[in-house]
């Protein structure tokens, strides 16, 4: 685990070449208690890459998520599957091991993470776990096999921003093992590399 220290004045190309451009693969935690940087950041950064290309964007408005069906209705607008959605923790891994686009890059951003963190811990957790299993998963190419016998891959980032949460709060996030399902070998248990970045 890294942390780092986001200058949100600093310029857009500065906080790519940091976070996604960067080497490593991890997904990332934000942590701000200036709501106002977050969403200058936040704000610029998706237009950023939404200019680049080849990047496939889904942004959870975190305060309208009050539950496992709030979070999913919103995914869904941005990543698409091939019938309609249930509302349980399976379509939800359906729905983020998506496979129906290759992009070079997926990325979901939830602002407001604090929201459903403070209002129903279990809840969230469940979202995040999946969140960050599916991510793994595609990232390395671990979970679908396509038509043509090739791995389905896909650098698939979660970008979490938590307002008025400190370190100490979130930590034990960083410190669990996650489930990983695997073409590979039997489904893993395993911690995870998350870069947590503060916002100033």
């Amino acid at each position: 685990m890294q942390i780092f220290q986001l200058d949100s004045q600093e310029t857009i190309e500065y906080w790519h070449s940091e976070l996604l451009d960067a080497p490593r693969k991890n997904d990332f935690i934000f942590l701000s208690h200036d709501i106002a940087n977050t969403i200058w950041f936040v704000t610029n950064y998706i237009q950023f890459l939404s200019r680049s290309g080849n990047s496939e964007i889904t942004q959870v408005y975190g305060k309208h998520v009050n539950s496992l069906e709030d979070f999913i209705y919103q995914v869904n607008y941005s990543l698409p599957v091939g019938g309609r959605l249930k509302t349980n923790i399976h379509a939800l891994y359906d729905l983020l091991l998506n496979f129906e686009t290759e992009p070079l890059r997926r990325i979901i951003v939830w602002t407001d993470a604090n929201s459903l963190f403070t209002k129903s811990r279990v809840e969230f957790e469940n979202i995040f776990d999946v969140m960050v299993a599916a991510a793994y998963c595609n990232r390395n190419a671990i979970s679908t096999i396509k038509e043509n016998g090739e791995r389905y891959k896909v650098d698939q980032r979660n970008l979490f921003f938590f307002q008025g949460i400190d370190y100490p709060n979130i930590q034990y996030l960083i410190e669990k093992k996650y489930h990983i399902p695997s073409l590979d070998e039997p489904d893993l248990e395993m911690q995870l590399e998350f870069d947590v970045v503060n916002v100033f």
